[in-house]
């Protein structure tokens, strides 16, 4: 299991903020997702082997909200 922190730009209210739990919670390989909408972060574990980055940065992008790996 891997796990990363992204920026989102665009993720503003607590609405917002689970829409992208959930999506990304249904994405297979997915094991946890932690939104911290105050920060504007969320904080993915996942399986290597099912899931990587592009998956993540376009999952949330098709709610309209951009990733971004944090530094």
């Amino acid at each position: 299991m891997k796990k990363v922190e992204y920026d989102v730009v665009g993720m503003h209210c607590v609405s917002c903020s689970m829409g992208i739990s959930k999506l990304l919670k249904r994405t297979k390989g997915v094991d946890d997702v932690d939104v911290e909408l105050s920060k504007s972060k969320i904080t993915i574990t996942y399986d290597e082997a099912l899931v990587n980055d592009k998956i993540i940065v376009d999952t949330v992008g098709r709610l309209g909200y951009k990733a971004v790996l944090s530094e």
